[in-house]
């Protein structure tokens, strides 16, 4: 058995040393100095003194826990990987994720609803691959995420949302075929997280005649280009190439091709 002949402060704030018999034996924490009621003169046998260091273990991933957590809200599998960054003792960290969560600091549920709230807000995406995928990737529970979804981005806001993406991705396919430019915007709906059944909603409400009256305006200055590309071929292989052109450049009609070529012919 030994005895605590001295408690010195460090001079990083909330930690001490702690001497045995006149030597230095271990730091601590303010919380473990409390939790403990260390004292000097305080006898401390082998067994007391590893449950010390050990609940200082425990103090230090707790502070850094809550370091990493004042900056924004983290998913508890966020908070695991950091703390395994410092130790592998996984029983260590169950104990600080335990009383993250027992004080409310940490909770998927409230970091899911969170993450949907933000994705609404900003207005650009869906609740597919866009919100599910990155909440699994956290290692949120599904029910919480559908929970998310289904509380902050119902139905009616995808549809608003959508249509917002919907309309910018036209104007920006303006310069398309109609056919082409509808296409890419579903596909782009579609890469940001809408379902098919909201897409075609959307598209409803966002596409009409137009979107397709530029279609001879467009057809007439990309052919023009083509046709200009391919002036030194003999004229077969001019027009070949220029409706091959035509066709993979996509949103085309067969007979809007035939009609344009015979004209620049």
């Amino acid at each position: 058995m030994k005895k605590i002949t001295k408690i010195e402060a460090q001079r990083r704030k909330g930690r001490y040393n702690i001497y045995l018999d006149d030597q230095y034996a271990f730091p601590i924490s303010e919380d473990v100095l409390i939790n403990f009621q260390i004292f000097k003169g305080m006898e401390v046998d082998d067994q007391l003194q590893q449950r010390m260091q050990e609940a200082d273990t425990v103090s230090k991933l707790y502070n850094r826990a809550l370091n990493y957590l004042a900056h924004q809200l983290r998913s508890v599998e966020e908070v695991k990987t950091k703390l395994a960054e410092l130790t592998d003792d996984e029983q260590r960290i169950a104990e600080v994720i335990k009383r993250l969560e027992d004080q409310q600091l940490l909770n998927d549920q409230r970091y899911a609803e969170s993450y949907v709230r933000t994705v609404v807000n900003e207005a650009q995406k869906g609740p597919g691959g866009a919100i599910r995928n990155q909440l699994q990737l956290k290692k949120i529970a599904g029910n919480d995420i559908e929970a998310a979804i289904q509380t902050y981005y119902p139905v009616t806001n995808q549809i608003e949302i959508g249509k917002k993406v919907a309309q910018n991705q036209l104007k920006k396919n303006r310069r398309e075929a109609g056919k082409m430019a509808v296409d890419k915007t579903r596909q782009t709906l579609y890469r940001r997280g809408f379902v098919s059944e909201t897409i075609e909603i959307i598209m409803q409400e966002v596409v009409d005649d137009s979107v397709y009256k530029d279609d001879q305006e467009n057809i007439q200055r990309v052919a023009e280009k083509y046709w200009h590309k391919f002036r030194a071929e003999e004229n077969y292989k001019r027009i070949q190439k220029t409706k091959q052109a035509l066709y993979r450049k996509g949103g085309f009609g067969l007979d809007d091709i035939e009609k344009i070529i015979n004209e620049l012919n």
